[in-house]
């Protein structure tokens, strides 16, 4: 047994979430990755099982939620993690939902080199791209946008709109409740876009910490 399997066998039971043999390799070597660059590179602020919850974990909360919206995007359907960073939580993501392509925007220099490695090291690069640009120059359109510990969403959602596909749906990893609503508050009061938003409660195993995913739409 790897050195997280017990905790990660758990966390992923507890989400109602089934990975098969290739999918625990990929993902035990993803996080090999993160712990061998994370002193060089200062991915994320955590290690050992921390790093696991707070990070892998807390990623992978979200699939049975976006599980459903795909099946209602349809088989097709394209993925975007804006502001990647070290691949979170797209490259969990795309373990999960292996039937879909991803694309990770990311316009830091080392982190798509590390990102672009990680990806090989996952075999996920045929299904997974990463986007070394800002998100101001990305053009194309994707069905469903996710992002974690990026900028607030009344700073970045007029830039996200016009690559939003028109029944698309942004999925935004976010904090407490009360956090969030003061900024969906902002948001319609300095934002020029529109949107239908709604909030589920996540609920992270082993995480002691109030976790929302904000669904937006275009109004």
């Amino acid at each position: 047994m790897l050195r997280y399997d017990a905790l990660l066998d758990s966390s992923l039971q507890s989400l109602g979430i089934a990975f098969d043999s290739d999918q625990m390799v990929q993902l035990n070597a993803y996080i090999a990755e993160l712990e061998l660059w994370n002193p060089t590179y200062k991915l994320v602020g955590a290690e050992g099982e921390e790093l696991i919850t707070r990070h892998i974990i807390d990623s992978l909360s979200s699939v049975p939620v976006m599980e459903e919206l795909l099946h209602s995007l349809g088989p097709d359907a394209e993925i975007a993690d804006l502001g990647s960073g070290a691949g979170l939580p797209g490259i969990p993501l795309a373990i999960a939902l292996k039937d879909y392509r991803f694309t990770l925007v990311e316009r830091m220099g080392r982190r798509v080199g590390f990102l672009r490695n990680a990806l090989a090291i996952c075999r996920l690069n045929e299904r997974v791209e990463v986007l070394d640009r800002d998100l101001k120059e990305v053009s194309r359109s994707f069905d469903l946008i996710t992002f974690r510990a990026f900028r607030p969403l009344y700073d970045i959602l007029d830039l996200v709109e016009p690559i939003l596909a028109p029944d698309g749906v942004i999925c935004a990893y976010k904090g407490q409740a009360s956090s969030l609503h003061e900024e969906l508050e902002k948001v319609r009061s300095m934002c020029t876009s529109r949107w239908v938003t709604s909030d589920i409660q996540l609920d992270v195993p082993h995480l002691d910490a109030e976790r929302m995913l904000c669904l937006l739409k275009k109004e």
